[in-house]
């Protein structure tokens, strides 16, 4: 018999505790490896969660009515200061702020010491003056008559020439004392006219029909002549005086028109056209004065009312369009801020034209996408984009 096969000789094997340990590092790695994957997707997906969102709007090509605005003051082209030729206290004042007159409504009076005294003195000379000279022409008139008969007679013989002579120098006398008379009369007549004209005086009218926009005067008050007590304008004629920056000047010219609306008024507009540009730039602010004439203004404005003016300077059948948000301006010139992917970059545009929502742009290609709200997000940092129209 054969003896049997030798036996491969079997390794030692190590205890059950060191082939524990060999495999504990192997899963070790392997948890960090698991914990570092969870960790890296919780931080991008928190970073996508805090990402800042951004509103983006597309250019649109429309009409664009360009407007120039402005604010401006709505006064009168006629202003009065109305004041009082005589001095001495006011004795009523009739009319108050905000009062509409008519032509040579009284406003107020002033009294006049002894003037009535005086009156009644003045109308008695004339009376009395005027009484002596019809006495006058009474006996101017009959010494000519007397003076005629005479003449005939001593033609005849019948009277010696020495009373036709008496006779012509009464007739003289007479006339001379008529005209005397006559002179009086009418001095004492202007003298009445004076005093008339004094009363009359001592009432203070309105010169033209207007609003009473200022008022500088109380009864008992002492005035002189020359003196200002109120002040009126003619609101049947108004304008509108406004001032713009001097680079507007090249969009405006006379003509144009414009849409006008007083705060305190706004579901009343109405419409104004431009009728003055300067007629010079004021050097220290850099502005110049426009004068616009409304048409048809409410009748509830008033004087020195603020009101903002649209002036229409031009129409764009066809322009790319933005928000006025969306364009930012600077002394490099204006921009807007681009998307590119989940960034903004600065784009460099021309702006053609604008009113107080939209503005009229070049320089953007069809379809472009930009920030809204431009002065609320920073170039170059991501964010979530939303688009709106």
């Amino acid at each position: 018999m054969s003896a049997p096969a030798p036996q491969p000789a079997k390794e030692p094997q190590p205890p059950p505790e060191a082939r524990a340990s060999a495999r504990r590092p192997r899963r070790l790695t392997r948890v960090w490896i698991v914990l570092a994957v969870v960790l890296l997707a919780g931080a991008l997906a928190y970073g996508l969660v805090r990402r800042p969102e951004a509103v983006v709007v597309t250019v649109e090509v429309r009409e664009v009515v360009d407007h120039v605005v402005v604010s401006g003051q709505l006064r009168a082209v006629r202003e009065a200061a109305v004041g009082v030729e005589i001095g001495g206290t006011v004795e009523e004042v009739v009319a108050r702020e905000g009062d509409h007159v008519v032509t040579g409504q009284e406003l107020a009076r002033i009294g006049l010491v002894d003037y009535e005294a005086q009156r009644q003195q003045s109308l008695a000379r004339r009376d009395s003056s005027a009484a002596e000279a019809v006495v006058a022409a009474l006996l101017a008139s009959q010494s000519k008559a007397d003076l005629r008969r005479t003449e005939e007679l001593s033609r005849s013989g019948i009277l010696p020439v020495a009373e036709l002579e008496t006779a012509r120098n009464a007739v003289a006398r007479l006339e001379a004392a008529e005209a005397s008379a006559r002179a009086r009369r009418e001095e004492d007549e202007s003298a009445l006219r004076l005093l008339d004209r004094q009363l009359e005086k001592r009432i203070v009218r309105a010169p033209f029909a207007g609003t009473v926009t200022r008022r500088a005067v109380e009864p008992g008050q002492s005035v002189g002549p020359g003196t200002a007590l109120f002040l009126i304008a003619e609101m049947t004629r108004t304008e509108i005086y406004a001032e713009t920056d001097e680079n507007n000047v090249g969009r405006l010219h006379v003509g144009q028109p414009a849409t006008v609306i007083a705060p305190a008024f706004r579901t009343r507009p109405f419409q104004a056209r431009l009728t003055q540009i300067g007629p010079r730039i004021d050097w220290d602010r850099g502005v110049a004065g426009l004068r616009l004439t409304p048409e048809n203004p409410p009748d509830v404005l008033l004087p020195n009312m603020t009101v903002d003016v649209s002036i229409e300077v031009a129409r764009l059948p066809a322009a790319q369009t933005l928000p006025v948000s969306a364009v930012l301006r600077s002394r490099a010139g204006d921009f807007v801020l681009l998307a590119t992917g989940d960034r903004f970059e600065r784009r460099a545009i021309k702006v053609i034209g604008e009113n107080p929502t939209t503005i009229a742009i070049e320089n953007l290609p069809p379809g472009s996408r930009v920030a809204r709200e431009a002065a609320k997000v920073d170039a170059g940092e991501r964010y979530r984009m939303t688009a709106v129209r």
